[in-house]
């Protein structure tokens, strides 16, 4: 059996989203699909499981044509896509909302039993069951994502779209996707994988299709190719990325730009202290949920007041309205939630910061969006005409052209393409290269190490269980140490003198 997409094209007005697609994929393979941002793959994704309908072309699997009317004519074929827009009610719960496209019943009311029996049989495979009962709004963005995955696992597809959802999700959280694609794989189902992470493409693909400007310009064997030969591809030039592994700067002396003695850590009730030198990037590593969003938030005022040192004078910072005035940036890779304002344009979403809070306006916004290289058609359309990536680069602008002094970002590059990727690190190298700071988590090991490398500057300091379990400079820096000092049995606490926990 063989998923057939033969001539496929998509058009948005004057806007060629698709031209021309072609690809073939076999039972049981699993075929990525990378691209740029805007090179038309979630686009193809839709259009091959109903949510939006070609102007041209044919798709069919196993010589039997498919032309779905919508999502859940597709899915009455068993083919389920997941999408990075997440497709969660998120006042149900996660049992429920992972049954909800085909909910069993009993005279006919909802069989309550037979669901959270079906749905716990899922969760037991992805090692979830402690989500059983939670409401999906108490939930994490990589575990609702997960749950997101699961929704799909459950209607045992035939062919599985996987739309970027990794890109949210932690190394452990990846693990378990590995596996679960292993399963589908012996089971003979087609999988689609989109994924700016090219380790996972690596990891779980067989094949890769190339997409460019809305056409697929190749297809090969995943492993015949490097990363940067298909970055290439892409893009469309020769064009190296960015490895930062062994191009570190030796540890140097700092002048201290910020000093935080007694950061809370609310999700442990631990607390911890950090310095910010000038000119510095830090990347926060470390496993899902070990404190680094909350070392973050805090700094920023996120939990209130809280009491820090800014070049040499002593600065409380209540809120995260007084965090700006002082030069502060957030910059959240939950675009969704904390990121876009979905029913006002590009020019509202990227002058929001400028003019809400700091009351200025923003002179030019044409040439920051070229600037950032994102595809748009015109300023006026809404922010959710865009592909994922590229309404996050407008997050990220709306915060660049506040000039600010320290950004903190959390995970802001996720769904983000790896050129594209690099250009944001660029931005970031420049901004401490002029003598400010950038404090960055970073789901990616790789990511950490590619950035830091970039300036003279930097460390990682990895967090276990609140604390800061390691503090890497200098050659350290490698996924190696990043990955040994973010597991329990390795973590080694970072020789700090009395923290500030240790005092009370």
């Amino acid at each position: 059996m063989s998923l057939e997409i033969k001539n496929v094209s998509k058009h948005y007005g004057a806007v060629i989203a698709i031209k021309e697609a072609n690809m073939v994929v076999n039972s049981g393979e699993v075929r990525a699909i990378l691209g740029g941002n805007g090179s038309g793959k979630s686009t193809l994704a839709k259009v091959i499981s109903g949510l939006v309908g070609s102007n041209s072309g044919e798709i069919s699997f196993d010589g039997v044509p498919l032309d779905f009317s919508s999502p859940k004519d597709a899915k009455k074929h068993q083919v389920i896509m997941t999408s990075q827009e997440l497709s969660l009610f998120k006042n149900l719960t996660v049992e429920e909302n992972i049954c909800i496209c085909n909910l069993p019943t009993k005279n006919m009311m909802t069989n309550r039993k037979q669901m959270k029996e079906r749905a716990k049989d899922i969760l037991k495979r992805m090692q979830l069951e402690s989500l059983m009962g939670k409401l999906v709004s108490e939930l994490a963005p990589n575990q609702q994502y997960m749950v997101e995955l699961a929704k799909a696992i459950v209607q045992e597809p035939r062919i599985l779209i996987i739309d970027e959802i990794t890109s949210a999700l932690y190394r452990e959280d990846v693990e378990i996707v590995d596996e679960i694609v292993s399963e589908l794989k012996q089971k003979g189902c087609i999988i689609l994988f989109i994924s700016h992470r090219m380790a996972e493409l690596y990891a779980m693909c067989d094949s890769v299709t190339i997409m460019r400007n809305g056409e697929t310009v190749g297809t090969y064997p995943i492993m015949d190719k490097t990363e940067d030969e298909y970055l290439s591809l892409m893009i469309g030039s020769k064009i190296e990325s960015y490895h930062g592994e062994g191009k570190h700067q030796e540890k140097s002396k700092r002048d201290i730009f910020m000093r935080a003695n007694h950061i809370p850590i609310p999700s442990y009730h631990t607390y911890e202290m950090l310095e910010i030198g000038k000119g510095e990037i830090i990347g926060i590593a470390g496993l899902q949920g070990h404190g680094q969003t909350d070392l973050l938030q805090a700094l920023y005022g996120g939990f209130g007041k809280i009491n820090i040192e800014l070049d040499g004078k002593k600065v409380t910072v209540k809120n995260a309205k007084e965090a700006v005035s002082h030069g502060f940036a957030y910059i959240s890779g939950d675009r969704e939630r904390d990121g876009t304002f979905s029913e006002r344009n590009l020019t509202e979403n990227l002058s929001a910061v400028q003019e809400l809070v700091k009351h200025k306006k923003i002179p030019n916004a044409k040439k920051v969006l070229d600037e950032l290289h994102v595809k748009y058609d015109n300023q006026n359309e809404l922010i959710t005409s865009l592909s994922g990536g590229n309404q996050q680069k407008i997050v990220v602008g709306r915060w660049l052209t506040a000039s600010p002094r320290i950004i903190f970002a959390d995970d802001p590059t996720k769904g983000i393409d790896v050129n594209a990727r690099t250009d944001l690190h660029k931005e970031f190298a420049k901004i401490a290269n002029n003598g400010n700071a950038v404090v960055m988590i970073s789901s990616d090991d790789d990511e950490l190490v590619s950035i830091t490398s970039m300036v003279k500057t930097s460390k990682v300091i990895v967090m276990y269980e609140g604390h800061i379990s390691a503090i890497l400079e200098g050659n350290d820096i490698n996924r190696e140490n990043i990955f040994a000092a973010a597991m329990p049995i390795n973590a080694i606490p970072e020789e700090k003198g009395a923290r500030e926990d240790d005092k009370r």
